[in-house]
């Protein structure tokens, strides 16, 4: 593993910037994409970018995965199955367990909310300095590979 030169504090002020802008977008961002799209409740979003990322899991295991009971977990699923955006299927090696998987109208749905923040948030990084703004677009694979370090179960 290689060892970076940031400091605790470095750090720190990494992961209190990171907590607030993801405390920050779905109370801007992804409230303004909601009240233009068929709104999505954050558990319901939650759920779906969860099986679009890991189709196949069990209810079970998307409860785990979402640190949530699993009652609530059953009835996210049960609200989505009847939008339309999750299907139901039984495992092919074990018929007692049910898999879930997103719809074709879920991934529809899904890349026209991700266009859409991606469009407001453009909003809000042209109050930014373009330099800033090259700084956050350069992070992003970086980004990435901490969600993934980051992730439950994975």
């Amino acid at each position: 593993m290689v060892r970076s030169t940031a400091s605790v504090s470095a750090t720190r002020e990494l992961a209190v910037a990171l907590h607030d802008v993801a405390w920050a977008l779905p109370r801007t961002v992804d409230a303004e994409v909601e009240a233009e799209l068929d709104p999505l409740a954050p558990s319901e979003l939650e759920v779906m970018r969860l099986l679009v990322d890991r189709p196949g899991l069990n209810l079970g295991e998307v409860a785990e995965e979402l640190g949530i009971q699993p009652s609530n977990a059953s009835a996210t699923v049960r609200m989505l199955v009847a939008r339309g955006l999750l299907e139901r299927a039984p495992d092919e090696s074990d018929g007692r367990v049910t898999r879930l998987f997103p719809t074709k109208e879920a991934a529809r749905t899904g890349r026209i909310r991700e266009q859409e923040w991606g469009r407001r948030l453009e909003r809000h990084l042209a109050e930014l300095s373009p330099e800033q703004v090259d700084s956050l677009l350069a992070a992003v694979p970086a980004l990435r590979a901490l969600a993934a370090q980051l992730a439950p179960g994975e």
